[in-house]
């Protein structure tokens, strides 16, 4: 009963922690580079412009990990 509940916490924690990662964050550097350089936010929906936003966050969030630039 105890291993039980203390593997129920650790699945718990781990989905947690997976929930907290961007929407981008398993896009490779390259794919995540070719969306960077397709967003033009002159002709973008709003939701469309939100998309690029995210994008540029998690551009910025490698960029201070491992100084990649999209």
């Amino acid at each position: 009963m105890r291993q039980t509940v203390r593997v129920f916490q650790i699945l718990t924690i781990s989905s947690i922690l997976t929930a907290c990662n961007g929407p981008f964050s398993d896009y490779t550097n390259f794919d995540l580079k070719k969306e960077y350089n397709k967003c033009d936010y002159n002709r973008l929906s709003p939701a469309g412009a939100q998309r690029c936003n995210n994008i540029k966050k998690e551009c910025d969030i490698r960029k201070e990990k491992s100084g990649f630039r999209c």
